[in-house]
């Protein structure tokens, strides 16, 4: 089936070639909502572009691919008859049900303007693209409404997508965004959802994964369940300090962790902290003997797979660290 889209001469079509791990599901609903988003990363930047997010999407929220059908990127300008335009990049066929807005997933298609727009400003190459776009799906009968990331059910609290995507389409209503409301003390989780992908890069209202983890003790980040409540406004400086707050020294916590790298064949009194810390957490590695041998590194493996799944190198680091902070003070220590 050819689609009005396809004749826009700022389309590219990368349906394949981006990065996958398996294959999304087709949709078992008709589209009825075209959902807008920003990528949260500064229009211009090197990693401001379908590419760059499909990597993302699959390399640390563990999705099978790319999360949006349609990726509007302002850094790359295409000259058409009509003048500049930023390139579309087509990810999916229309039919994938694709992981944006959890639970509505089903009836959405996903579109996201590359850019940061609680700073960036949309453009004219991108607001044309936009508008253009937009026209082509009408014409094409895919989708009925319009809305916002955070103008969907369970997301008010997202700051997505900030731009005024009713009067870059031209929607005759409101042209006022959405703006997020304050982050709730509880969060159900939707479908896609992954502790990364509710925090964000920056942290969701303040809120880091270290917070969600700490806060959350017990869940599995690599298993969130449909329907499972988790501590979200509840969880802000779980984990992270609040701003100006010394920082608590190591000397001060019940199992201290070292600073820098620990890998196979370190020695020392580092080590053994570390070994005290897996074992108190039921990351067993055996007797705190000071030396990282394929026990403690083992156990670092372990423990990567459910809070680092995208490092599992079984070397302590900054990363490891983190994390593993995190889940001492989920259990009180």
């Amino acid at each position: 089936m050819a689609y009005t889209f396809q004749s826009l001469p700022q389309l590219v079509d990368k349906r394949e070639g981006l990065r996958e791990n398996g294959e999304y599901s087709k949709r078992t609903k008709t589209i009825t909502h075209r959902v807008w988003h920003h990528s949260l990363t500064k229009k211009n930047l090197s990693g401001s572009d379908a590419a760059s997010f499909a990597h993302y999407h699959v390399e640390t929220l563990g999705w099978p691919g790319i999360g949006y059908t349609f990726v509007i990127e302002p850094k790359n300008v295409v000259q058409t008859p009509k003048g500049p335009r930023a390139r579309i990049v087509w990810c999916h066929d229309i039919d994938r049900r694709t992981y944006h807005v959890g639970n509505s997933n089903q009836f959405s298609l996903g579109i996201c303007v590359a850019g940061d727009y609680r700073y960036d400003k949309l453009d004219d190459a991108t607001l044309a693209s936009i508008a253009e776009l937009h026209a082509a799906l009408v014409k094409d009968g895919i989708g009925k409404y319009d809305r916002s990331h955070n103008e969907m059910p369970g997301y008010s609290w997202k700051e997505c997508c900030v731009y005024d995507y009713r009067k870059a389409i031209s929607w005759q209503g409101s042209v006022t965004p959405s703006k997020p409301v304050a982050l709730p003390d509880y969060y159900t989780i939707q479908e896609g959802d992954t502790f990364w992908s509710i925090a964000h890069k920056d942290g969701a209202g303040g809120v880091t994964v270290e917070d969600l983890i700490a806060a959350n003790p017990g869940v599995d980040p690599r298993n969130l369940k449909v329907g499972q409540v988790i501590k979200l406004g509840k969880a802000k400086n779980t984990y992270t300090p609040k701003p100006n707050t010394p920082k608590k020294p190591q000397s001060a916590y019940k199992y201290p962790l070292p600073s820098g790298i620990l890998k196979r064949g370190s020695r020392g009194t580092g080590v053994k902290q570390l070994q005290n810390a897996l074992n108190a957490v039921n990351f067993k590695c055996g007797n705190a003997d000071g030396i990282y041998g394929p026990k403690t590194e083992d156990a670092i493996r372990r423990f990567q797979k459910i809070y680092l799944p995208h490092e599992v190198d079984g070397i302590y680091g900054p990363n490891t660290r983190r994390k593993l902070q995190a889940v001492l003070k989920s259990k009180g220590y």
